[in-house]
Formats: structure tokens, C-alpha cells, sequence
């Protein structure tokens, strides 16, 4: 075992003798902020905060996951679990470096609190992503050079896209409509089908909703021009209606998977999830129209 790796280990061990139920309780909350809880916190900012903005960050988490399963690949280092199985009874899938909630949630939260612009939210965002990633070492799930890994890419997209980000889009949107469905068509069921065929169903699964996504915001842009806008009211409804729907979706379809992971299996993951991409992008605001959950504004507004 190397220096470094022991000293990670010594980090996380010296961390957990302060553990107690009541800041597990905290921490398990904290850490599913970076995880499981952004498959509801991140269609709530959609629908609810600014539409055309959160497509951006949308795109810019999904690339940041995509990336970040790569690296925890191409490196295969090991979780403190893997190290000493005696640091914690939890358990998670994949390699240890970087960390994806350290990773994503900073990715996250910073670009709210570029767009925000206060000083009270930026306090807010920075100390969420240091507790995210505090709370992975806390649970013994990744060492803390993993973290900072995570940091240090989310960094790396940021700074891509606050220098080069505007002229991508500026880019895209000269680009003929139907050439860029069908080049998004090609590029991300081209890349499906490789993961397919590597076994790789979450990397799979990412560009199905990743094609979902982007197609259906670019038929909502050209043909609804949704922009999120409205009254209070209006946000909360849309984005309660919204979410019900897609937990509806998620939880009914759960049950269409075949135990092998087969043939079948990744046609009916392909469906599932290009239709859940679609539903955050094109289907939920074309509901929110129809049920007259927005307030209509100018492209220079948003």
C-alpha cells in the first residue's frame, strides 16, 4: 500500500471515530443531495428556475457524468471499502477517483451561483459542495483525493464552458434544424449502441436520456419557445405535475426490465430512458402550455 493511500485511509478512519446516528442522519441527507435526490432536484430547476439555462446546465452535468465514469474506469482505483472492508458496512458500485457527487453537485451548484449573482448563494453553493464531499469520506465511500479529483474536473468543465460555452451555442444555433437532429441521432445512439455492446448498462442509459434530452429541447425551442417563465404559482404547479409524472414513469417501467441484462433488456433501456429525456425537455413543456402554466417571454428576457 502506498503512502498516499494509507494516509487516505488514515483520513477516513479519523473522520468516522466522530460518526453518531444524528449526523448520519445529516450527512445521509447531504451526501443524497449530490446523488439520487438531483433525479428530482434537477427537472424541479428546469421547470422551475430558468428553462434555457437549466437545459445548459442539464447538458453540462450530463457531459460531467459521462466523464466522470470514464475516468473512474480508465484509472480503476480502488474505494476505502476496497482497501480495509472494516471502514464501513456501505457499499457502492464503480471505482473510487473522482468522486461523481463531488464531482456533479459542484457542477451544480456553481452555476446556479453564477446565474444567481449573490453573495448569500454562493456561501450556500460552496458550503453544499463541501459538505457533499466531506460526507463521502464521512460514509467511507471515497478517499479524499477522490474528492478533490472531482473538484478538480468539475473545474476543468467549467472553465470549458464559461470561455468557450457561448460560442458552441452561437455555433448550434446556425446550424440547420434537421442536420442537427439527425447528426444528435447519429452521434448519441452510436455511442448506446457501443456501451451496449461493452455491457455497460448506466453509460448506456446516460446518452438514451442524454438524446432524449437534447432532441426534444431543440423541437421545444424551435416550434414552443418555452422559457419557464410565470408566477410563483405557476412554477411550483408545473414542476409538482412534472415531477409526478416522471416518478409515475420511472417507478411503472421499472417493472418492464428483464432480470439478464440481454438483448431485450437494452432495447426496452434505450426506449425508457430517450422517452424520460424527451419528457424533460418537450413533454412536460408541452403540458405546462396546454394547461396554461406559463407566463410568455421575449428570448431577450430569458
Amino acid at each position: 500500500m502506498t503512502d498516499l493511500l494509507q494516509w487516505g485511509l488514515d483520513y477516513v478512519a479519523w473522520i468516522q471515530q466522530y460518526r453518531n446516528p444524528i449526523a448520519d442522519i445529516f450527512m445521509q441527507h447531504t451526501t443524497d443531495l449530490g446523488g439520487k435526490h438531483c433525479i428530482y432536484l434537477l427537472p424541479f430547476l428546469l421547470w422551475c428556475f430558468n428553462f434555457h439555462f437549466m437545459v445548459r446546465v442539464g447538458s453540462l452535468f450530463l457531459l460531467s457524468f459521462f466523464i466522470n465514469i470514464s475516468f473512474k474506469d480508465l484509472l480503476a482505483l480502488p474505494r476505502p471499502f476496497d482497501v480495509n472492508p472494516a471502514i464501513t458496512l456501505n457499499r457502492e458500485w464503480g471505482y473510487g477517483m473522482p468522486s461523481g457527487h463531488s464531482q456533479n453537485s459542484a457542477i451544480l451548484w456553481i452555476m446556479l451561483a453564477i446565474r444567481i449573482a449573490k453573495r448569500w448563494f454562493w456561501f450556500m453553493a460552496l458550503s453544499i459542495i463541501f459538505l457533499i464531499g466531506f460526507s463521502r469520506a464521512y460514509f467511507g465511500l471515497h478517499f479524499p483525493g477522490d474528492i478533490l479529483g472531482g473538484w478538480f474536473l468539475s473545474a476543468a468543465l467549467l472553465w470549458i464552458n464559461y470561455f468557450w460555452g457561448n460560442q458552441v451555442i452561437q455555433w448550434l444555433n446556425k446550424q440547420a434544424f434537421l442536420l442537427l437532429i439527425g447528426s444528435l441521432w447519429l452521434l448519441l445512439t452510436g455511442l448506446y449502441l457501443l456501451y451496449w455492446l461493452f455491457n455497460m448498462p448506466i453509460m448506456a442509459g446516460l446518452f438514451a436520456i442524454s438524446l432524449g434530452f437534447a432532441i426534444g429541447y431543440l423541437i421545444t425551442f424551435r416550434f414552443l419557445d418555452y422559457n419557464g417563465a410565470g408566477n410563483t404559482w405557476q412554477r411550483l404547479l408545473r414542476s409538482a405535475a412534472g415531477l409526478t409524472v416522471l416518478i409515475y414513469y420511472l417507478k411503472a417501467t421499472s417493472s418492464f426490465f428483464p432480470d439478464v441484462k440481454n438483448g431485450k433488456y437494452y432495447l426496452i433501456l434505450f426506449v425508457v430512458n430517450t422517452i424520460a429525456g424527451l419528457w424533460l425537455t418537450l413533454g412536460a413543456p408541452m403540458f405546462f402550455s396546454l394547461l396554461f402554466l406559463e407566463r410568455r417571454q421575449s428570448k431577450s428576457e430569458s
